[in-house]
C-alpha cells in the first residue's frame, strides 16, 4: 500500500512538473507534449540506430573499395617495377659490355637509385649502405622493401635499388572510387593498422611488403552523422507537421472527447446540481474514460440518494428543535418524516416510562393509521423491546406482509425510546438504518437538552434559569392583580464539610433527600422549587403572604432537622438556614426580593445557622451599608491599579516540570496581597467582577507579550457574569490575537456551580471558545451524578479534581477508586485530569499511579507575581 502511494506521489510530481515547467494545464496539451516528447525520443533513437547501421555499411563499402584499389595499385606497381627492372638490365649490359661510366642522373631518369652487384661487389650509381650479408636474408624475395627504398632482386646477383617515392603517383588516392574520403595508400613491411582508421591491405606478390590503404574513421562518421541528421530532420519535420495537422483536425477531437464530456458534465453538475446531469459514456465504450463515467454515474446516484436522505434528516432535525417544548407534536412530525424517508408503511413511537411501566407518549404515523396495521403487532414488538437488556437494540421480524424493525434507544434512568417500523417489500438498507438512527439520536438529544435546559440533572428540580424566568413572570402577574408573592432562599449548613468528610457521592444523596422534603411540603400546582446553586434551593410562592412563607420555611427547616440521614454506614445530621422575602415589603422586582432573601439567609448563617430569618428594611440597610464599604474598597483598588495577577504553577506529573499556571486575582494592600476568596463574592454581587476579570486578563496578556517563551497552559477563571454574555469571550480572543498570544495555550475554566445554573449559556461559551482554538476546563469536579453528566454534555478538555478528593488520597481507598474511575472515563473521552490542592509526596505518587496528568498545590509552589519556571523536585 505504501509503495503504491509512493508511485502515485511520483506521478503527481511529474504531472506538476509538466504544468510548472512547460505552462500546460489542459489534458490535451499534456497529451500533445508527451506525444512530442515520445516522438522525439523515438526519432533520436531511430536516427541513432540508422546512423550506426549506415556507418557500418559505409565502412564495409570503404573496405571493399580499398581492397579493389589496392589490387589495382598492385598491378600498376608490378608493371612499373618490371619496367624499371628491364631498364636496369639494359644499364647493366651497357656497363658490362661497353664499359660505360654511368652517372647517377642517368639512372635517376629511370627511377633507379643505384645498381649493386653482390658477387663482384661493385655499385652502379650511388653507393647503397646495404651489405651482401644483409641482402642475403631477402634471397627468397624478388621485391624487397627496405626503409625508403624498393629493391629488385635479379637472381640474387644484381639488385636494383629504387627510391620508394618513384611509386607515389601510383599510390595516390586518384585510383580510389570514394575519393571524397581522401584515403592514404602506403607500402610497409607489416599489415599493421590503426583503430582510428578504416584500413585494408594486401601482400605484394614475391615481395616482403604490403600495400596498405586507410581512410580516417572520424571523417566517415562525421559525414554519415551529418547526412543522417539532415535527412532525418527533413523527414521528421514533414512527418511531424502532417501528424500535427491530422491530430488538430481529426484525432484531437476523438482523443479529447471523453475528457471534455466528463469535464463538461462535472461542471454542469457543480452548477446545476446532481439531479440535472448524468454520465453515460460507458454506454458507448469500454476504455478507461468509460469506466470513470460509470463510476461517476454510480457515485452520483448514491450521493443523490444520500443527499435526499440527509435533507429529510436535516429538515426533521430543524423541525424537532423548533418543537422541543411539545414532545407529542414533534414526535408525530418525526415519525411521519421517517415514513417518507424510508418509504415505510407506517411506524409507531413510544416514549416508555420505566417508572410507570407504560408509554408516557404514544404516537402513530399517518401511514400507520391509513394502512390499518393490527394493534397486536405493535404490542408484541413493544414487549420484545421491553424485555431486551441492551440499552440500544434492533430487533428484526419477518411476517407474511413484510418486515418489522423494532428499535430501542435509552434516554436516561427514567425513559427509553421505542419505535416500530412496518415495511413491505425490501428490508431496510444499512444506509436507511443510519438515517433512522441519526433522527432518533437527535430526538433523544433534544429530549435531554429540554431536560437540561429546564431541570437540574441531580435533584430533578427546576434549575436556576428556569426558576428565575418563572419567578419574574409571577412577580409581574402579582403586581398587575395586586396579589401576594413571596420567596424562600435556603442553604444546607456546612455542606462543604459534609462533602470533605464523606465525599461528593454522599453529598449528592443528601441534596436529593433535601429536594424531596421540600417538594413534599409545597403546593404542587402553584409553588415551584429549584436548585439555585451548589447547596442552595429557592422556593417561589405565588399567592402567598410573607407570614405563610415564614411558616412554610420553618416547617421545612424542622422536617430536615428531624430527619435522620442514614447513608451506607453513616448517620448524618443535616440543618438548613433560610431567608424569606416578599413583594412590596422588600421590593417591587424579583431582583430586589431575591436580594432581601439572600441578605436574610446570610444573617441566618451569621446568627448560628439552622434558623429562618426575615429582615426588616433597617436591617437590610445596615447590611447593605457594610457591603457598600466592601464595594468601595474594590472600586478604590481598581482605580488605584492595585488589582494584579498571581500565577500558581501547574506541574506535569510524568516529568515533574512546570506545564502551565493558573491565573489568580489579588489586591495589593501595602506589603501583602489579598487573595480572591476574601473579595470575590462582593465583586460578583455588585457587578465588579467583570472589571476584575478584564484587568487580570489584560495584565496577564501584557506580561505574556513580554516573555520570550509562552507557557504551555494558562488557566483563566471565568465568573458567572462573564459567561452570561458570550461577547466577553470574543473580546478576549481579540486581545489574544492583538498581542500574538497562541490561543491554544489558553484554558478557560468554569466551576460546577456555573455549569449547573447556566447550561445553555455555558455550552455556547464553550463552542465559541473552542472554535477559536481555546481549551476549556471544568473546575471543582466531584464524583456525583450531576458532574458526570457534564462530561457527556459539555465539550471540555481538562477536568480539575476538587481538593476534597485529593486530600490524603494515598490513605483513602474510596477516593482512590473514585479518582481512578474518573481517570478511566477521561482517558476514553480524551480529557486530561488535573488535581488541585496537592500537598504531599505520597499524594503525588498516588495520583501518578491513578493516571492523573497534571497537579497543582503548595508542594509545587504557592501563587506568585511572576512565572516560576522550575520547581524544587528534591523533595518529590
Amino acid at each position: 500500500m505504501l509503495s503504491k502511494q509512493k508511485r502515485m506521489d511520483r506521478y503527481l510530481k511529474y504531472n506538476q512538473f509538466l504544468e510548472k515547467k512547460f505552462g500546460v494545464e489542459s489534458y490535451g496539451q499534456k497529451v500533445v507534449l508527451i506525444l512530442i516528447f515520445l516522438f522525439m525520443i523515438s526519432f533520436i533513437t531511430a536516427v541513432g540506430i540508422l546512423t550506426a547501421i549506415n556507418i557500418q555499411e559505409e565502412i564495409q563499402k570503404i573496405k571493399v573499395s580499398l581492397k579493389k584499389t589496392i589490387e589495382v595499385e598492385k598491378r600498376l606497381i608490378k608493371k612499373e617495377l618490371e619496367t624499371i627492372e628491364n631498364n636496369a638490365k639494359i644499364f647493366i649490359s651497357d656497363y658490362r659490355d661497353k664499359n660505360l661510366n654511368l652517372d647517377f642522373n642517368m639512372l635517376k631518369k629511370f627511377h633507379i637509385y643505384s645498381i649493386y652487384n653482390r658477387v663482384q661487389g661493385y655499385t652502379i650509381g650511388k653507393k647503397f649502405p646495404l651489405s651482401s650479408i644483409q641482402l642475403n636474408q631477402y634471397s627468397n624475395n624478388k621485391y624487397i622493401l627496405w626503409a625508403e627504398y624498393l629493391i629488385i632482386n635479379m637472381e640474387n646477383m644484381y639488385y636494383a635499388i629504387i627510391d620508394k617515392s618513384a611509386l607515389e603517383h601510383i599510390l595516390s588516392p586518384q585510383n580510389f572510387p570514394l575519393g571524397s574520403y581522401e584515403p592514404v595508400f602506403v607500402l610497409q613491411t607489416s599489415p599493421k593498422t590503426f583503430t582510428s582508421f578504416i584500413c585494408s591491405h594486401s601482400k605484394f606478390d614475391n615481395g616482403n611488403f604490403y600495400i596498405v590503404g586507410c581512410v580516417e574513421k572520424s571523417a566517415v562518421i562525421n559525414k554519415k552523422v551529418i547526412s543522417s541528421i539532415i535527412g532525418s530532420i527533413i523527414v521528421f519535420s514533414v512527418f511531424f507537421l502532417l501528424s500535427l495537422a491530422f491530430y488538430n483536425f481529426f484525432f484531437k477531437k476523438i482523443l479529447l472527447y471523453p475528457v471534455n464530456y466528463l469535464k463538461k458534465n462535472i461542471q454542469y453538475m457543480s452548477d446545476k446540481g446532481l439531479e440535472n446531469v448524468s454520465f453515460d459514456l460507458h454506454l458507448y465504450g469500454n476504455d478507461e474514460f468509460a469506466k470513470i463515467s460509470q463510476v461517476l454515474e454510480i457515485t452520483r446516484q448514491k450521493i443523490l440518494k444520500h443527499q435526499r436522505g440527509m435533507n429529510l434528516v436535516l429538515t426533521t432535525t430543524a423541525k424537532m428543535i423548533s418543537m422541543t417544548r411539545d414532545i407529542h407534536n414533534f414526535a408525530l412530525f418525526t415519525i411521519n418524516k421517517l415514513d417518507e424517508l424510508l418509504n415505510a408503511d407506517g411506524n409507531v413511537l413510544c416514549l416508555f416510562s420505566k417508572v410507570e411501566n407504560q408509554c408516557a407518549v404514544l404516537v402513530h404515523s399517518e401511514r400507520y393509521l391509513l394502512n390499518k396495521i393490527p394493534l397486536n403487532l405493535e404490542k408484541n414488538e413493544f414487549r420484545k423491546l421491553q424485555q431486551t437488556y441492551k440499552d440500544n437494540d434492533i430487533i428484526w421480524n419477518e411476517n407474511k406482509d413484510g418486515y418489522t424493525v423494532s428499535i430501542k434507544k435509552d434516554i436516561d434512568d427514567e425513559y427509553s425510546l421505542y419505535i416500530v417500523i412496518f415495511k413491505r417489500g425490501e428490508k431496510l438498507s444499512e444506509e436507511e438504518l443510519k438515517y433512522t438512527d441519526m433522527i432518533l439520536s437527535h430526538l433523544v438529544y433534544n429530549i435531554n437538552i429540554l431536560n437540561l435546559a429546564t431541570y437540574d440533572p441531580l435533584t430533578g428540580l427546576y434549575n436556576r434559569r428556569a426558576l428565575v424566568e418563572y419567578a419574574e413572570r409571577e412577580v409581574e402577574r402579582a403586581k398587575r392583580y395586586n396579589h401576594e408573592f413571596s420567596i424562600i432562599l435556603m442553604d444546607i449548613d456546612d455542606f462543604k464539610g459534609i462533602n470533605d468528610t464523606y465525599g461528593h457521592a454522599i453529598g449528592d444523596i443528601i441534596l436529593k433527600q433535601v429536594a424531596e422534603i421540600i417538594k413534599k411540603e409545597i403546593r404542587k400546582d402553584i409553588d415551584k422549587v429549584g436548585r439555585y446553586g451548589g447547596e442552595e434551593f429557592i422556593v417561589v410562592l405565588p399567592e402567598t403572604t410573607i407570614e405563610d412563607a415564614l411558616k412554610l420555611a420553618e416547617r421545612i427547616r424542622k422536617k430536615i432537622f428531624e430527619k435522620e440521614c442514614r447513608i451506607k454506614d453513616y448517620k448524618i445530621s443535616i440543618t438548613l438556614s433560610a431567608g424569606v422575602a416578599g413583594l412590596r415589603i422588600h421590593g417591587d422586582t424579583f431582583e430586589e426580593i431575591l436580594q432581601a432573601a439572600d441578605l436574610a439567609l446570610y444573617q441566618a448563617k451569621r446568627s448560628g445557622k439552622n434558623q429562618v430569618v426575615m429582615l426588616g428594611k433597617e436591617e437590610i440597610s445596615q447590611i447593605l451599608e457594610e457591603e457598600f464599604k466592601s464595594k468601595n474598597f474594590l472600586i478604590d483598588a481598581i482605580q488605584e491599579d492595585r488589582v494584579i495577577p498571581y500565577f500558581q504553577p501547574i506541574v506535569d506529573l510524568n516529568t515533574l516540570e512546570v506545564a502551565g499556571y493558573e491565573v489568580l486575582a489579588r489586591i495589593q494592600e501595602k506589603d501583602r496581597a489579598i487573595p480572591a476568596y476574601k473579595f470575590i463574592s462582593t465583586a460578583i454581587k455588585f457587578g465588579i467582577i467583570l472589571r476584575i476579570d478584564e484587568i487580570i486578563q489584560r495584565k496577564t496578556i501584557q506580561l505574556l507579550s513580554e516573555q520570550k517563551e509562552i507557557p504551555q497552559m494558562l488557566f483563566f477563571n471565568l465568573s458567572r457574569p462573564y459567561i452570561q454574555d458570550v461577547q466577553h469571550i470574543s473580546h478576549f480572543v481579540e486581545l489574544l490575537e492583538k498581542n500574538n498570544i497562541p490561543k491554544e495555550n489558553i484554558v478557560l475554566e468554569i466551576t460546577e456551580e456555573e455549569a449547573i445554573s447556566e447550561i445553555t449559556i455555558v455550552k455556547e461559551a464553550i463552542r465559541i471558545a473552542k472554535s477559536n482554538g481555546i481549551r476549556f476546563a471544568l473546575d471543582d469536579f466531584g464524583v456525583g451524578y450531576s458532574t458526570f453528566s457534564y462530561i457527556k454534555y459539555f465539550d471540555i478538555d481538562i477536568i480539575k479534581l476538587d481538593g476534597c478528593l485529593i486530600k490524603n488520597i494515598d490513605k483513602d481507598r474510596d477516593n482512590q477508586i473514585i479518582v481512578g474511575g474518573i481517570a478511566h472515563i477521561c482517558k476514553e473521552k480524551g480529557i486530561k485530569l488535573l488535581a488541585e490542592m496537592v500537598e504531599t509526596q505520597e499524594e503525588v505518587e498516588t495520583l501518578k499511579r491513578l493516571g492523573v496528568s497534571y497537579a497543582q498545590g503548595y508542594i509545587f509552589g504557592k501563587p506568585h507575581s511572576t512565572f516560576i519556571k522550575k520547581i524544587n523536585t528534591e523533595d518529590l
